[in-house]
């Protein structure tokens, strides 16, 4: 999470200082958290992810998303995750059915 943590702070142009300010603590408090020797409380990752419009997800470094989509749902979700373990051949596979699913809709009358 540090180096997420790190990557967009400096995406937006900020300095510790700044970050620091923005969770009310010391720069010096701030640094430990970048360099993973203090972890955020509860209250402060919410501050972060909705600062930097991310998920906690994607801060904790579990997801390559930044944000999803307001109407995914749970089962959205759930078959993301389950996409993303699937091998080369896995993803291929589930490409096909799909294909072969949607053009099979497209010809309904």
């Amino acid at each position: 999470m540090q180096e997420r943590l790190r990557e967009l702070r400096l995406q937006m142009g900020k300095t510790q200082q700044e970050m620091a300010d923005l969770l009310n603590i010391t720069s010096s408090a701030y640094s430990l958290y970048e360099t993973g020797k203090r972890q955020l409380n509860y209250e402060s990752l919410l501050i972060l992810a909705d600062y930097f419009d991310i998920s906690l997800d994607y801060l904790f470094g579990r997801s390559d998303l930044r944000k999803l989509p307001a109407d995914f749902t749970l089962t959205d979700q759930r078959l993301l995750k389950q996409y993303h373990r699937l091998d080369e051949r896995g993803k291929k596979a589930l490409q096909a059915l799909l294909d072969f699913e949607i053009k099979q809709e497209s010809n309904l009358p």
